[in-house]
């Protein structure tokens, strides 16, 4: 009876569920940005008697220190080598079976050769190439670029201006200046080696060197430059021609810095009576003056440095005149009036509501007051390449004379067109040194929806930087109509409200990349966190003297021109099914353990299974499930799959069964009854 009792006891135990479990799991494959990583062991069964252990590494590499290998987390460090390294997560069972888990942790490897090279700081523009050296560190590539430094410091511009690599991706290239003698941008550039792991290609370093190459002083000029002035102590210019070299004083780095040994020197032969000259800046491709008088300069330029001395022949500069002050389009009893639409002095205003409207528009201007409105003529004109369907307004004339006056724009029949019309005008005194404006009359659609972003998830493989390309509202900037806010500088501004603790500050394209109006994506960058960002993004002008015209595009439509969404960085788990299990000997049930899936989410499939066998899980969604149905002998193989974000992982597990020997007939003698024949349960 007792032995019948003990043989019941055990099958019924066997059979529910393996409450002997013993499983460990050695956390999913991750890939470093770095030398180091913590592991993630996970058991079942409790965690005594495990233990860690590296049981390969890349060729050649030493030993990685594995900080505390009988602890479920033990911390890794000297993955210095490139590659793989696997790690075993062993534990003995109180049966004395062995059950082990492995997991690969890929390291990018050391970067302490990193190295861009040093400053070249001595080669002629005329020679203009030097030969680079950087330090590619074992594991990843590297790619070069050239930023021209005026235009970096000047106009916050990163491009390559006449430069050039005889190949960006290896260790020591030829970097070059295209035109040599005849260099048209400052020849001063910051060159960046950047390094991207070929086992992470989020994990990237970048560092720079100055290459900067000492200036062709042979400027060439043309003899003779007349010109007006916006005012008698404004600056006055002296353009190079076109086919000089170029260079610039100013900026502080730049090649032409007398700091680095240019210098130029203004020699006077000649002024008008009571007038005088004086050099200020080669900047912006031009040589600044400062005149006092009217009439007729001549003067030399002698320009040094260590690669010689040019003097120029005999220079003439004629200042004829002063132009007219600017005109002015605002008036308070005109507030649909605005200054500045496309730069400048230029003007603008929007119509509302007009589309198909006879009704007249008058340009209001008024005319400086230190200027003589009896000597000033002006006119006004439409440009008939771009017109709102084809067919130009009139313009009447009205004040001549008079300080305040105004343009009657007459819309052609049908009416106002949606677009907008482009006016230019002309003024000046007695004919002599005229100025020029323009003016916009934009017609709006009405049409704007409220401005719409919708959040982005974005899947970051747990260590380096990722971007979020970010979908932009259709755009609707000259779509609508060829000329819709034409020559308008309008764009997407992008804020940072919150982001994670601890997170980088992100950044943005710049307006004139992926953020002006005639964009329809952007990216946001320096994402190094997982975690939730929120921004901001309002529709406005590219600088705020013009973000009236989009403030009142979006009035016009009762629509709103700001909006927030969200970034949503998630964070991968490599998947990670957990240890065979081989042995399972008289139970039609055992557990799954899965590593923990984090922010992820985590599902059970069967991948495959003996013929009309169909596995149930007790919650397919959890790392650790029971799994039931394993009535047949064979193999049964499980998928367990993580989803982060837009990441997906899976690994399979294998449990194999032994049910047949358990169907044999076991003959028990029952000392109190006659013989019986009893079968196990399954």
């Amino acid at each position: 009876m007792n032995k019948y009792l003990f043989i019941l006891v055990f099958t019924l135990v066997s059979t529910v569920i393996g409450y002997a479990q013993c499983s460990v799991n050695a956390g999913g494959k991750f890939t470093t940005c770095g030398t180091s990583y913590t592991l993630k062991g996970e058991v079942e069964g409790g965690a005594t008697n495990i233990n860690w252990t590296i049981v390969k590494k890349p060729n050649g590499a030493t030993d990685p220190v594995i900080s505390n290998t009988t602890i479920l987390n033990p911390s890794v460090t000297g993955m210095n080598k490139p590659g793989d390294y696997t790690f075993r997560l062993s534990k003995k069972c109180d049966d004395n079976r062995v059950v082990t888990s492995d997991v690969v942790i890929t390291s990018t490897g050391d970067i302490s050769s990193f190295s861009a090279g040093s400053d070249i700081l001595t080669i002629p523009a005329t020679t203009g190439t030097v030969q680079l050296n950087g330090v590619i560190p074992e594991g990843f590539t590297g790619k070069w670029r050239a930023v021209n430094i005026y235009e970096l410091e000047r106009f916050s511009r990163e491009n390559s201006n006449n430069a050039e690599f005889n190949a960006i991706d290896i260790t020591n290239p030829t970097f070059s200046l295209i035109k040599k003698a005849d260099h048209d941008v400052d020849p001063a550039y910051r060159i960046y080696l950047k390094i991207t792991s070929l086992y992470n290609p989020n994990c990237s370093y970048e560092k720079y060197i100055i290459v900067r190459f000492i200036p062709n002083p042979k400027v060439l000029f043309p003899q003779v430059i007349e010109s007006c002035v916006s005012s008698m102590d404004a600056i006055n210019y002296y353009d190079p021609l076109i086919t000089s070299p170029f260079f610039e004083t100013f900026q502080k780095n730049a090649a032409g810095n007398p700091a680095f040994g240019t210098t130029v020197v203004l020699n006077t032969i000649s002024t008008p009576v009571g007038g005088s000259i004086e050099y200020l800046n080669f900047d912006t491709r031009r040589f600044e003056l400062k005149t006092t008088a009217l009439g007729e300069y001549k003067f030399t330029f002698t320009i040094k440095n260590s690669t010689g001395e040019y003097t120029t022949p005999v220079l003439t500069y004629i200042k004829k005149g002063v132009k007219l002050k600017p005109i002015s389009f605002l008036d308070s009893n005109y507030p649909e009036q605005h200054m500045v639409y496309a730069g400048g002095g230029s003007g603008g205003e929007l119509l509302c509501n007009m589309v198909g409207s006879l009704t007249p528009v008058n340009i209001n201007y008024s005319i400086d007051p230190n200027d003589d409105p009896i000597t000033i003529n002006s006119t006004a004109s439409v440009d008939p390449r771009y017109v709102p369907g084809g067919v130009v307004p009139t313009i009447e004339s009205f004040g001549a004379g008079l300080a305040k006056r105004y343009f009657k724009v007459i819309p052609p029949a049908g009416g106002w067109k949606i677009g907008t019309y482009v006016i230019s005008m002309s003024y000046s005194s007695n004919g002599l040194c005229p100025s020029n404006t323009t003016y916009y009359i934009h017609v709006s659609d009405g049409n704007r929806p409220d401005l719409s972003i919708d959040d982005v998830v974005v899947c970051y493989p747990g260590s380096g930087i990722v971007d979020a390309l970010v979908s932009l509202p259709p755009v609707f900037q000259q779509v609508i109509e060829p000329t819709y806010m034409l020559d308008y500088s309008g764009q997407y501004e992008i804020s940072l409200i919150s982001k994670p603790d601890g997170a980088a500050v992100p950044t943005y394209d710049s307006y004139n990349t992926t953020r002006s109006l005639k964009s329809n994506q952007t990216v946001i960058h320096n994402l190094n966190m997982p975690g939730e960002y929120i921004f901001k993004v309002r529709v406005a002008g590219y600088i705020e003297s013009v973000d009236w015209l989009v403030k009142e595009e979006y009035e016009c439509s009762g629509a709103s021109r700001e909006t927030t969404f969200k970034v949503i960085v998630s964070e991968q788990v490599g998947s990670n099914a957990g240890s065979n299990q081989d042995d399972l000997f008289c139970r039609a049930r055992t557990v799954l353990v899965g590593n923990n899936p984090g922010a992820g989410q985590g599902k059970w499939t069967v991948e495959s299974a003996p013929a009309g066998m169909v596995p149930t899980f007790s919650d397919d969604t959890n790392s650790r499930t029971i799994v039931a149905g394993l009535d047949m002998t064979g193999s049964y193989k499980f998928k367990w799959t993580i989803k982060t974000g837009d990441c997906i992982s899976s690994s399979i597990v294998e449990v194999i069964t032994d049910q047949d020997n358990c169907k044999k007939p076991l003959i028990i003698t029952n000392p109190t009854t006659t013989n019986k024949t009893i079968k196990r349960k399954k």
